[in-house]
């Protein structure tokens, strides 16, 4: 019986041991699963959108997406996409800035869509402040506030600009202020401390935001809790906003519905 509850524990063991030498090789799949998806896919741009090609510092080309409102511009906005988000959704979000009364600048991340390169913090993170410098020059020719925003995965990105002293203003949508807590709440079962390569982290970095912040989560968030989301707006001293009902997925109808207005008077603020 003992020689048997034994055999059975080293079987549970090394089949623990299997499961995580697997996560560990494909936790770059498991962290960034929009990469490679709509590659060699159109992207169909509404009217007044613009999609252009950029080189990056690194030689690596970038796909963006540029809109201007009909109207004088209140600001440009520099947004970073979610997770499974390429340029294919990158126009609509331009678009929907653009009729928010602002510029905008969206760009895919390195490895998503037609966008070179590997995605990583590193290659992220550089591409944001590629991204920036591009924004900054825009709204300096217009004589407007530069803005930085994301989703989910693209506020570490925003977070990250906004600390470096680009931007005026901050808009975060269900911000995971730290990709390793959310994954330890998801992947309980395993060491993720010990695991994780690509260690995104708000919190590290709002120590140096000065910006004006709006967060806007929804309380049925299944994928972020929305309590990270209110810790970094804390972190930030910024303003949090809850949109009851709403999940991670649908969290753009709140943006663009019941909180049009208070997004839209913080994007146009002078």
């Amino acid at each position: 019986m003992g020689r048997r509850m034994t055999k059975l524990l080293l079987g549970l063991l090394t089949l623990y041991l299997l499961v995580v030498v697997v996560v560990w090789l494909l936790q770059s799949k498991l962290v960034f699963p929009g990469a490679g998806v709509g590659r060699g896919v159109a992207v169909q741009a509404p009217p007044g959108v613009t999609v252009a090609t950029r080189v990056l510092q690194n030689g690596k080309r970038i796909r963006t997406a540029t809109a201007m409102p009909q109207g004088a511009p209140g600001a440009v906005v520099l947004f970073f996409l979610g997770n499974f988000e390429d340029l294919r959704s990158g126009v609509n979000w331009a678009d929907t800035f653009a009729k928010f009364g602002v510029a905008a600048v969206v760009q895919e991340y390195p490895g998503y869509g037609d966008s070179e390169g590997e995605p990583s913090v590193a290659s992220f993170l550089a591409a944001a402040e590629d991204g920036a410098k591009l924004a900054k020059d825009m709204a300096r020719g217009l004589g407007v506030p530069m803005v930085a925003g994301g989703s989910s995965l693209g506020t570490f990105s925003a977070v990250h600009v906004a600390a470096r002293g680009d931007v005026e203003r901050l808009l975060l949508f269900a911000p995971p202020g730290s990709l390793e807590e959310v994954a330890k709440l998801r992947y309980w079962f395993l060491p993720v401390s010990l695991l994780l390569t690509h260690r995104f982290d708000s919190f590290a970095e709002a120590k140096d935001v000065r910006a004006q912040v709006l967060v806007l989560h929804g309380d049925r968030d299944e994928v972020v809790p929305m309590a990270q989301g209110k810790r970094l707006s804390e972190a930030l001293n910024g303003e949090f906003l809850t949109a009851k009902g709403f999940g991670h997925n649908d969290l753009f109808y709140a943006f663009t519905g019941q909180f049009r207005d208070r997004v839209r008077e913080f994007l146009v603020r002078r």
